[in-house]
């Protein structure tokens, strides 16, 4: 101690470590006289990083990047490998994509995984989603404005993929002379290209029209041909704000663009209950898909016991579920927007939807619809 009555800095030091248990010589993070307060300290430090590190395991099992052990996809689509790698063409990769079986769900917001089209497609997704923006004269492919990219753009992620796929499962001529599809377990299963336009809707549709001229020039597009919807291996569906006008506009012996309506407003003042069988404004000449978010679902009716049962066509139309509208007309109902938080209310859901019948599912996780679904290929 010095003249003032100070500590030396090594005094200092051995004053400071004398305060903490020790055992042997390692001290613990506990002081003498506040034990209990420093171990509350301590487990509410735990506590908080727990569920921090919780929180971020639900957030990654969510998003799917908590993969399946031993996924089929995964061993043969690597980390190494983007949508934009030629080793994506290889024999055994494309035979595992086209070996696939297919399965009722829709992949949506597809561009945002790290392969898109190719893992919907070797998970067994009969139709995927891309959000576009019209950016100049090209379409670029991206949910909101900001960070969009000119190589990230319809024709380069989708268009011309699936153009070449279908180019070589078409190179030679199938058995009944009919273009065979993507999935060689059913080669007439259609995949459905759903664009949901998020710009200027007219000028959008007009350069997607224009975008599909190679496709159409190879006679790969669903079309309604004036009496009756020619299924061919792929349908495209818009969406957003692509006006149901621009798909009327098309040619009426050749609509190769269909109609994404909203499933909570199918019902029409246009509808016709006087024909038989009745004629309906969104029917399969111009609309594939019926969707609505899922806080608008009705799939479930009920009926007053005191008032008469529905009689005419109309009245059974406007008592029956959503679905069941969809199915009238001949469209495909879809839910978007279901709820996945917790983790086994998103399982509740599909349940739910399946068992009412819905025409697709839609899907985030890829994982999962290849571990609950079992649509992956095979070599």
């Amino acid at each position: 101690m010095d003249s003032k009555g100070s500590l030396t800095p090594h005094g200092q030091r051995q004053r400071h470590e004398h305060q903490f248990i020790r055992i042997g010589r390692a001290p613990l993070p506990l002081r003498r006289g506040h034990i209990i307060s420093d171990t509350c300290k301590i487990i509410a430090c735990v506590a908080t990083a727990l569920c921090i590190f919780q929180l971020y395991w639900i957030q990654m099992i969510q998003k799917g990047h908590v993969r399946i052990p031993n996924d089929p996809f995964d061993i043969r689509f690597g980390q190494d490998i983007s949508w934009t790698s030629q080793s994506l063409w290889d024999d055994e990769r494309l035979s595992f994509i086209h070996n696939a079986a297919p399965v009722p769900v829709h992949s949506h917001n597809d561009y945002s995984r790290r392969i898109p089209l190719f893992e919907a497609l070797g998970s067994g997704c009969i139709s995927v989603e891309a959000d576009v923006h019209l950016v100049g004269s090209d379409l670029l492919v991206g949910h909101g404005s900001k960070n969009l990219r000119d190589s990230w753009n319809l024709r380069s992620m989708y268009l011309e993929p699936l153009e070449r796929l279908l180019d070589l499962q078409n190179a030679a001529p199938s058995a009944n002379g009919e273009l065979t599809g993507l999935f060689d377990r059913e080669p007439q299963q259609t995949v459905v290209l759903l664009i949901d336009i998020k710009t200027s809707g007219v000028a959008a549709f007009d350069e997607l029209y224009a975008q599909l001229q190679p496709l159409r020039d190879m006679g790969y597009l669903s079309h309604w041909n004036g009496t009756q919807r020619v299924v061919r291996p792929l349908t495209i569906v818009a969406s957003g704000n692509a006006p149901f006008e621009s798909v009327l506009g098309l040619n009426g012996t050749y609509r190769d663009i269909f109609w994404d309506a909203k499933l909570e407003q199918l019902p029409s003042i246009l509808d016709d209950f006087s024909t038989d069988p009745s004629t309906y404004k969104y029917n399969v000449s111009n609309t594939h898909y019926a969707s609505t978010p899922f806080r608008n679902a009705k799939l479930h009716t009920w009926h007053n016991p005191s008032l008469p049962l529905p009689s005419t066509a109309q009245q059974k139309d406007i008592a029956a579920t959503q679905i069941e509208q969809a199915e009238a007309r001949g469209l495909i109902s879809r839910y978007w927007d279901t709820p996945d938080s917790p983790p086994n209310l998103g399982d509740i859901v599909w349940r739910v939807l399946v068992d009412a019948k819905v025409g697709i599912i839609n899907m985030d996780d890829m994982g999962a619809v290849r571990q609950r679904v079992r649509g992956w290929g095979r070599n």
